[in-house]
């Protein structure tokens, strides 16, 4: 079986995509597990509780050119705000697979070292549900 290749794969937040992404992770959604065990029985039982749909982190090399800088201010400040909202995401990976749902910005970072490129990353907490396609 063949993997899909990660070269292409795109992230766009609140309508603006990203450029020059070095990496895309998302920890997983989680449901939470009720424990409704009894005395009276020999094994445990449980029913589902709500679905935690997880966060989002990107890092990317800074890049001034192409508008990328107003992107990385938008989220920047989306991150900063002083009352931030929930936007609209998307992630794109080659062959047609694609995530999408609304987040906050919770994390903005900036690394800068000797020898190395200016590089920013931010974390997105997910609320709601998450839309998970394929179209391959």
């Amino acid at each position: 079986m063949a993997g899909v290749s990660g070269f292409g794969s795109t992230f766009s937040f609140d309508s603006g995509a990203s450029a020059n992404i070095i990496s895309i992770s998302m920890d997983g959604a989680k449901l939470t597990a009720i424990d409704t065990t009894t005395i009276a029985e020999r094994h445990r039982t449980f029913t589902a509780g709500v679905i935690d749909s997880g966060t989002i982190t990107v890092e990317a090399n800074y890049d001034t050119g192409g508008g990328q800088s107003k992107a990385w201010e938008q989220i920047s400040s989306t991150a900063v705000a002083t009352a931030p909202v929930a936007k609209a995401f998307s992630i794109t990976a080659a062959g047609g697979y694609t995530i999408s749902g609304n987040g906050i910005v919770t994390d903005f970072s900036t690394k800068i070292g000797i020898d190395s490129v200016l590089t920013v990353s931010f974390t997105v907490k997910v609320t709601g549900a998450l839309t998970i396609s394929d179209t391959a």
